[in-house]
């Protein structure tokens, strides 16, 4: 496994002539790739652009050249691995691109600074290291407010488990986990996130007609650009260190329930078969739960704990009292069968949990169902549910 550490730096001229250099190597390689297939119907290998490309770059070290091909591949397999879904990756006016150094141009000196190689003749770059570990890999790119660096350090999982209970994780929009584990549970609230995502939204709709009314590429035109990019930045930066803090709280509530073992529903490819209106689309398409569960599951195996996927068709109809299937309406399920009547999500994750422990796992709930605690976000959210148990879990 491997853990990534992010920073900023500030921009350099160096730096801003590389970072335009790799955007201009992007340019040439996505220009030549779709050219060579409109006109001869053939799509060029990753060794062949590398060659015609990447081997000898005026300005860029071979390496790092040759990861702009692999970042271009990378992409296109993606895309490929969708079906073709969306666009494809033809943008060639990048004006910045990523750099990347993989470990063979990578030392970190005894002084704490990291050197990263360059082309022959150019003066190396020189970063204030604040680890001690040197990283596999490290990405610098360009940001709004200057430059971010990206390091990749191997990482080994330490066993920070306490007992073998098993807990099921369902994930939704309102709360974006719900998590059984058998004995209780408790839900992680999305209110924030939602918050956050109404007023991008809304900041969107905003700076868009503003732009629209200026003459494109004109001075108050750009600045306008500019503005709305680092704004929607600071919005992203948001995002991100509130899903880290919640999926890190997450783990922390399973380590302390003795949890060894957690299935997470899968909901991969619902947004290919959304059909909810115009608003609920555009909310469960601005879900976050790919990313949310991706960090779950890396901050759970770091800990110890052993993370699958379950396919969670049918979890929210279940009841896991009696069977009977039947969709639920509102935050509450209750069964038309036996009379059950629980917490929908924690029906879900109920199920999750169920399925994953199979034929080793006969019983069936109580009736009736206990309200799940619930962990909401706070701007110092604690790592630790043992330090603010007073603040930092609350109903919801």
């Amino acid at each position: 496994m491997y853990l990534t550490r992010k920073f900023h730096i500030e921009g350099t001229e160096q730096l801003e002539r590389l970072s335009r250099s790799s955007a201009d190597l992007w340019n040439s390689i996505c220009k030549w790739y779709w050219r060579t297939v409109d006109r001869q119907d053939h799509w060029l290998s990753k060794t062949a652009m590398r060659r015609w490309h990447c081997k000898g770059h005026d300005v860029l070290p071979s390496q790092t050249a040759q990861e702009v091909a692999e970042q271009f591949y990378e992409a296109i397999d993606s895309w490929h691995d969708n079906d073709r879904k969306g666009d494809p990756p033809k943008r060639s006016d990048k004006t910045y691109n990523v750099l990347r150094w993989t470990y063979q141009g990578v030392t970190l000196r005894d002084d704490g600074v990291l050197r990263l190689s360059t082309k022959r003749g150019d003066d190396s770059i020189l970063i204030d290291w604040p680890a001690r570990e040197e990283p596999r890999t490290v990405e610098i790119g360009k940001t709004s407010g200057g430059f971010v660096v990206r390091a990749q350090y191997d990482t080994e999982p330490v066993d920070r488990t306490t007992g073998n209970k098993v807990a099921g994780i369902d994930l939704g929009e309102k709360h974006l986990a719900a998590v059984f584990t058998g004995g209780d549970a408790f839900t992680v609230n999305g209110g924030e996130l939602r918050a956050l995502r109404h007023y991008q939204n809304s900041l969107k709709a905003k700076l868009n007609a503003k732009i629209d009314r200026k003459e494109r590429g004109s001075n108050r035109w750009n600045k306008l650009v500019e503005t709305k990019q680092e704004q929607l930045d600071h919005i992203d930066n948001k995002i991100t260190d509130l899903l880290h803090k919640l999926s890190r709280k997450t783990v922390e509530m399973l380590l302390e329930r003795g949890v060894s073992a957690v299935a997470i529903g899968d909901v991969r490819g619902i947004r290919d078969r959304m059909g909810y209106g115009t608003k609920m689309n555009q909310r469960l398409h601005q879900w976050a739960y790919g990313e949310f569960a991706r960090m779950i599951e890396y901050k759970a195996k770091l800990a110890g704990i052993t993370v699958e996927r379950v396919d969670e068709a049918y979890t929210s109809q279940e009841c896991p009292h009696c069977g009977h299937r039947k969709k639920s309406s509102g935050r509450s399920y209750t069964c038309s069968g036996c009379g059950f009547h629980g917490h929908r999500d924690v029906v879900g994750a109920a199920n999750i949990r169920r399925k994953y422990v199979g034929s080793d796992d006969q019983t069936r709930l109580p009736g009736v169902m206990a309200s799940p605690s619930g962990v909401r976000f706070r701007p110092h959210l604690s790592c630790s549910s043992r330090s603010r148990r007073r603040t930092s879990r609350q109903p919801v």
